[in-house]
């Protein structure tokens, strides 16, 4: 799977917090260690971003706007994400525990190293993403839609799929433990051995008797 990267140009401008508001613009421009947990920055648009070592725990994202960006190493912990777009976007290292991206819209994104322990991805749509190393324990992808997604070497421990939409969706090199939702996942890629020590988790969520 291919998935077009983010398109920075070579020169970024330095901005600060005081730039990072509801309904702001920000383009071609970098933000370093700055502290924004709790901001609110609703509506904010962001186009060719770098976001480094940035704290935005409990900050207000809803309906945010980001093209061609780069995330690294920031803490987004139980940030509200919802209704936001993502498109040509990294996402590396970082800690995003109980980030709500319900209803989000993510286009060609990659996270690697990322914990995403409880994350809420409700009915999002998401499209070539890339999850790399990553901890999805408690993740809900409940009503998502997910097409042409890989999770490559993950955590996906009680990760929630019930009534996901799913096309070419990869899973064959992570661990899958205790996954709700297995009757949904129609048209996702699992290699025999994450069948086998899956078989009791999908007999029980079937309603299927296994008897000594």
């Amino acid at each position: 799977m291919k998935l077009a990267p983010p398109q920075l140009p070579a020169a970024l401008a330095e901005a600060g917090a005081r730039d990072f508001a509801a309904g702001a613009s920000l383009e071609a421009c970098r933000l370093f260690n700055v502290g924004l947990t709790g901001v609110d920055a609703r509506t904010i648009s962001l186009d060719e971003v770098v976001l480094e070592k940035a704290a935005l725990t409990e900050a207000n994202l809803e309906k945010m706007a980001a093209r061609d960006v780069v995330v690294k190493n920031c803490d987004i912990a139980a940030a509200k994400c919802a209704e936001a777009s993502f498109q040509r976007a990294s996402f590396d290292g970082g800690r995003m525990t109980g980030l709500d991206c319900s209803r989000g819209v993510f286009k060609d994104v990659t996270f690697k190293g990322c914990k995403l322990d409880m994350t809420n991805f409700r009915f999002a749509k998401l499209a070539r993403v890339r999850f790399i190393d990553c901890v999805l324990s408690d993740a809900d992808f409940l009503g998502a839609e997910l097409l042409d997604i890989a999770f490559e070497d993950c955590l996906l421990e009680r990760t929630e799929f019930t009534q996901c939409k799913l096309k070419n969706v990869d899973l064959r090199s992570s661990q899958l433990i205790e996954l709700r939702g297995w009757q949904y996942l129609k048209g996702a890629i699992i290699d025999s051995a994450q069948l086998m020590a899956s078989a009791p988790y999908l007999a029980n969520e079937l309603g299927v008797k296994v008897l000594d």
